[in-house]
Parts: C-alpha cells; structure tokens; sequence
C-alpha cells in the first residue's frame, strides 16, 4: 500500500471514529453505520497473526472478558435449542473483538473522539426535541425505543462532561463552550425520554468524576458547578420536564403492587418479572433455563400463582440485565456478564492511576464513566440485549481503551 493510500485509510478511519458517535441515536441505527465500516476495514488485520504483536496484558484481558461472554451466550443458545439468528447479539461483542486489533494499529485521535460524542450527544437532543415538539411522540425515542435512546444519550452526556473538565484545565474556551452545550443536550434527551432508570446512580457517577477530576479545579470552578448541579436540579423539578410527574407515577406504582390494589402498573410490571427471576435462578443456579426453558419456569410459576399474568405473558427479560442472566444463563452467565464490566473497569482504573497526560486522564475517566454509566441502566432495563446496547457499550470501550493505550505509550494521537 503506498503512503498515499495509508494517509487516506487512516482519515477514513477517524472519521468513522467520529461518525459512531455523531450518528450513534440520532438517525435509525446510526450506531451500526460506522462500526460496520470498521469491522470490515479490521478484516484484514485479522487474517494475518503478524499483526497480533500490538496486543498487549490488557488487551488481552479486555479481549478475554468478551470472549468469555460470547462463549457462555453461545454455549446456552446451542444447549438451550436455539435458532442461529439468536446469536446476532453476542456477535456484536466479536465485532468488538475484531475492531479491537484496527484501534490499536490505527489508535483514535483525542479530539476527533471527543468532538464525536459531543456531536452525538449534541444530535441526541435535537432528536428528542423533535420527537416530542414536532412529531408528537410522548416520549424521545419512540422511534427506537425510550430507555435505550435515553440512557445512551444520557452516556453521550457524561462523556462530554468529562470534555467539560478536560477544556477547563486547558484552558480551551471553544471547546469548553461546545463540550458544555453537548452535556447539557445529551442530559436533555434522557429527561425527554422519560427513563428513569438512567437517573439511579447519576449522583454517583457525579461524585466519582468529582473525585477524578478535583485536582484541576480552582475554588471559582467548584462553585459554577455547583450552581450547575443547582440549575440541572430545578429543571428537573419543572413540571414542563416531565420528571415530577415521573417521579409521582413511581410513588404510586410502588404503593399499588405493595398494597395489593394493582400488580400490572409499569413498576409493578418490574416487580414481578424480577420475583420470577430470582425464583427461576433459585431452581436452576448453575447454567440456569436458557433463552427459551425460562418459559417453563414461568409457566410454573404463573400456574402456582407466584406471578400475574401479565408478567407471563411478558415473555421478554428481566427488566434487569443481571437478573435476566442469573435467570437464563446462572451463576455462568452472571459471572461473563460481571466479567464484561470488571475487566474494563480495572483496566480503566489502572489507566486512570498511570495517566501523566491530560488528555489520556480524560479518556481513563470516560472509559470509568462509560462502565459506570452502563451497569446503573442495567439495574432496571436488559440494557445489552439491545443492539443499540451492546454495540455501543463494547466498541466505545474499545475506543476509550485504544486510545489512552496509545497516548500513554506516547504515540502521537492528538
């Protein structure tokens, strides 16, 4: 390959870098257009074993972590009986795997990266906007569906956070301006979404970037972020942003299930496919029912009167991703599934602990907010039985690990 054609692949590459995200849920499937270009460009590098030299201890732990995942997927959908098309969302994980190699010989640049998920999280407002104001949907991302769309845009939110603190310590204005406009719209679209499941361990997340990011804030800094986090919180309790009323739908879905008055109210929905659940995971601990012996369980369990029949006639998931598992796939499953956030998140961490650039503590402390972020809308939605959720999830990972990797090890990606 000439040296042209070297310089042409590899803007072709950090385009699509910037695109994943910039496109991610602003049009239908906008997070498989790019990927999917990359998965292809990262078909040769695999072929060859010569180019397996670029992966080092924690590229092969984060490896590990997702083939261990699409092993115990597969082997449950094979035990379990199941169709071919059933594996669709594991494999997204092997497109993970696959695009893994490229990021590393062709690592992303920090900007082109950041002004892609401001630029996403940026549309991802937009869109809400328009799905409620213009074209009259209820909630943002009807088109789509509301939780996926909203906890990914709140995920596009925090990432630009992080790019708030970044232009703060550079002194970089117009990025500051822009990074900030694309926290606030990227939290706009969760709020439109009407998902409240985003929202669970947000005042966490908050702390845990507070946490990484203190030493760069002066004492005037700490005080406009407080008066954000003020302004963030009385616009949640307007009534126009629909929080207050979601927050009262919540109350009264609780006393209803728990008085007995009305079991099938959406929180109540919750309560009881997450009791029939547990009560699956109790019978089968180990590999669990599968995707489709679940039904059996559930049928029981409908029959002895342990669930209403609207949790029966459900038959989807858990409404939790981990519940979901131990349900389907045991203690197995759960522990791939905890395997596919903790090896992250220890390698993130480490990253974190290492960084002597700013650039590459910014990227360490998305890589954290991004498996934070993910586990907390796990808790209450089957975030990563979405395409939408496993796609992102993995190859945003990918790209936070790749590209510190590559700063850290003083490749010039800036």
């Amino acid at each position: 390959m000439t040296e042209k054609k070297k310089k042409k692949k590899y803007w072709v590459i950090q385009l699509c870098y910037f695109l994943f995200f910039a496109l991610c849920i602003s049009v239908p499937s906008g997070y498989s257009y790019a990927s999917a270009v990359l998965l292809f460009l990262s078909l040769p590098l695999l072929i060859n074993k010569k180019n397996y030299f670029v992966l080092d201890q924690n590229s092969k732990y984060l490896l590990l972590a997702f083939l261990a995942y699409v092993l115990i997927q597969g082997i449950s959908i094979i035990w379990d009986g199941g169709a071919i098309k059933e594996f669709d969302r594991p494999s997204r994980v092997l497109m993970g795997i696959a695009i893994l190699l490229l990021c590393l010989r062709y690592p992303p640049r920090f900007l082109w990266l950041m002004n892609g998920i401001a630029t996403g999280a940026i549309a991802a407002g937009i869109r809400a906007l328009w799905d409620q104001q213009v074209t009259g949907y209820e909630r943002a991302f009807e088109w789509m569906m509301p939780i996926q769309g909203g906890d990914i845009s709140m995920s596009l939110g925090l990432l630009s956070l992080c790019g708030v603190m970044w232009a703060i310590k550079t002194s970089s204005y117009r990025h500051l301006f822009y990074f900030s406009i694309a926290s606030i719209m990227g939290l706009l679209g969760s709020i439109l979404s009407g998902s409240r499941g985003g929202w669970v361990l947000f005042p966490v997340i908050l702390f845990v970037g507070y946490r990484i990011f203190r030493d760069w804030f002066s004492t005037q800094i700490k005080w406009s972020m407080a008066l954000a986090l003020c302004l963030l919180i009385s616009f949640c309790l307007m009534p126009q942003s629909g929080v207050p009323q979601r927050i009262s739908q919540a109350k009264n879905d609780v006393q209803l299930y728990f008085t007995g008055e009305n079991k099938v109210t959406s929180l109540g929905h919750r309560f009881e496919i997450w009791k029939s659940s547990i009560d699956s995971f109790i019978k089968k601990p180990v590999f669990g029912w599968g995707n489709h012996g679940v039904r059996l369980s559930q049928e029981q369990q409908y029959k002895s009167g342990l669930i209403t029949k609207a949790a029966y006639d459900f038959n989807g998931h858990a409404h939790n991703q981990f519940l979901d598992e131990m349900a389907k796939r045991g203690i197995i499953g759960l522990s791939a599934l905890l395997a596919l956030f903790l090896f992250p998140l220890t390698i993130f961490k480490r990253q974190l602990a290492n960084a002597t650039l700013v650039e590459d503590k910014t990227l360490a402390a998305c890589g954290v907010v991004l498996v934070l972020s993910t586990i907390d809308y796990c808790l209450s939605q089957a975030f990563l039985n979405h395409n939408s959720g496993i796609v992102f999830y993995c190859l945003t990972a990918v790209l936070f690990y790749t590209a510190q990797h590559a700063l850290s090890k003083d490749v010039k990606s800036v």
